[in-house]
């Protein structure tokens, strides 16, 4: 709202604290209705979990269709570049199932969005827009357990784990959870500060106030792995191959555990970030996808155009090939979305590739990150080996499993081996169902390689696009994706016990 009255988007400022006092209010009822609730156990912290993301996506959709109704159209108009022929995308919340699509992109971090234009919302909605991402990426648990009244006994740590999370930086929950908070505030003031500075010097025209604007924004959206954006075409507004580079150190930032910026803050030891395996097997997989991506997106043969020779147009696609490659790849490995290059112009080998080899697997746990995350990749693949070395060893050998800095006995590894593995099983059922029932719905212009790469988009909260998500896209599709965000986020687990227990009921 404060961003709203800076800008005098008046209207927009209204719609920001109508949602408030409507969320604030029904809160207030709630929590006087529940006062005396008993202090929730395991499953009851799931439960809390799968409705309390559900609840807030819900109530952050508010604004969005206040605003979409109560302003005028010359205001609207106002929002809109004098030579473009679009309108505001702020009128497509009239619709209220698209504003609770882009909370809940908002929220979970996804990135997919129904503002087709992104400055036409105004300023006060896109940092909205960045400020749910932002929030999203922490966790609301994690900040209610930080600032609100603390549950006692087990009930905090339950809450905590039902949020997909189970490092502990700090003896007690809720200093872990003030410790997370830290460390987000402090990592992502330092990518705005670079953001801004770095524009500063690769575009000093670009001017003093959206430089400021949109490295905050942005600081944001990097560091929560959310990829919104405040321009039109996500980072390729910038229309600049510096820019992108400039990007992309925001989004391995968030892509990497937060405890592995702990531990180097509590040693004083940079070498915190080489010792963690998930780190060692991100930048691995960076080098290898974007050499991968690269030759996928690469153009070798071709006719003379303009009467210039084949070797110069292998030579200039090639440079292309390696710039969407380098900045699409880091994007979808950390989930992030900012997105430079239309994936829906490119080759199925292309489509797959980045959706194998780098959306289902995702970024490191104990990040912001969606998807399978790399820790239980490594777990699986550390135990394949393991499993194979087990069967040459003779039987008074020591058979324990090395993950990282931990030496587990055979029943521990076993233990850790077969819930990444459950995990990941249940998260490829989930993206197979979707994916079919997306192709029943999905226009004909749309490809296999398309759907796939949508479907594994909205479940990573990665927030690429094929071109399939937006307003014209089939009811359907959209609510798919909606659950797909949701469940997505949250691990899949909290969303399956909040189902057990509908029916259990």
């Amino acid at each position: 709202m404060l961003v709203s009255l800076v800008y005098q988007e008046w209207y927009s400022g209204l719609s920001f604290l109508t949602g408030a006092g409507i969320t604030a209010l029904t809160g207030g009822a709630a929590y006087k209705l529940c006062e005396d609730a008993p202090e929730p156990k395991r499953h009851h912290a799931m439960i809390v979990a799968a409705l309390g993301w559900l609840a807030t996506a819900a109530f952050g959709a508010l604004p969005f269709v206040i605003a979409a109704y109560i302003t005028p159209p010359a205001v609207l108009d106002s929002f809109v570049p004098a030579s473009a022929s679009y309108q505001s995308s702020l009128l497509n919340f009239q619709n209220p199932l698209h504003a609770f699509f882009e909370s809940m992109s908002g929220y979970t971090t996804t990135g997919l969005t129904m503002s087709v234009h992104e400055p036409t919302v105004g300023h006060g909605f896109l940092w909205y827009r960045s400020q749910m991402q932002w929030i999203g990426g922490a966790g609301m648990i994690v900040l209610s357990l930080a600032i609100l009244r603390q549950p006692h006994g087990t009930a905090g740590l339950s809450l905590y784990q039902s949020e997909a999370r189970n490092e502990k930086l700090r003896p007690s929950i809720v200093g872990t959870a003030r410790a997370i908070w830290k460390i987000y505030v402090g990592v992502t003031a330092l990518v705005a500060v670079y953001l801004a500075a770095a524009t500063f010097l690769v575009t000093p025209s670009y001017g003093i106030e959206p430089t400021i604007f949109d490295a905050i924004n942005h600081a944001m959206t990097g560091q929560s792995t959310g990829g919104f954006s405040t321009l039109d075409n996500s980072i390729a507004g910038y229309d600049s191959y510096a820019m992108e580079l400039v990007h992309i150190p925001a989004m391995i930032t968030g892509a990497i555990s937060i405890p592995v910026y702990y531990g180097m803050l509590s040693e004083r030891d940079i070498r915190e970030f080489t010792r963690d395996p998930q780190v060692r097997v991100l930048f691995g997989f960076f080098v290898i996808g974007v050499v991968g991506l690269t030759a996928f997106l690469a153009r070798w043969v071709g006719v003379p155009y303009n009467g210039e020779p084949i070797a110069y147009l292998g030579r200039v696609a090639t440079s292309q090939a390696f710039r969407d490659g380098l900045f699409q790849f880091i994007s979808a490995q950390t989930t992030t979305g900012w997105q430079t290059s239309a994936i829906g112009d490119w080759n199925n080998g292309a489509v797959m590739f980045i959706v194998f080899g780098a959306m289902l697997l995702g970024g490191s746990a104990g990040a912001t990150v969606g998807g399978i995350k790399l820790l239980r990749g490594y777990i699986i693949a550390r135990g394949i080996s393991w499993e194979i070395t087990r069967v040459f060893l003779p039987d008074h050998a020591i058979d324990d499993l090395r993950i990282g800095q931990r030496i587990l006995k055979a029943d521990e590894a076993n233990t850790e081996i077969s819930a990444a593995t459950t995990f990941a099983f249940a998260y490829l059922v989930l993206l197979a169902l979707s994916l079919f029932v997306l192709l029943a719905v999905l226009p004909t212009d749309f490809t296999l390689a398309d759907g796939i790469f949508e479907v594994a988009t909205a479940q990573g909260t990665v927030g690429l696009s094929s071109g399939i998500t937006g307003p014209e896209m089939p009811v359907i599709a959209e609510v798919l994706f909606i659950v797909q965000m949701w469940m997505g986020r949250l691990e899949i687990i909290p969303v399956l016990v909040l189902i057990n227990a509908i029916f259990r009921r």
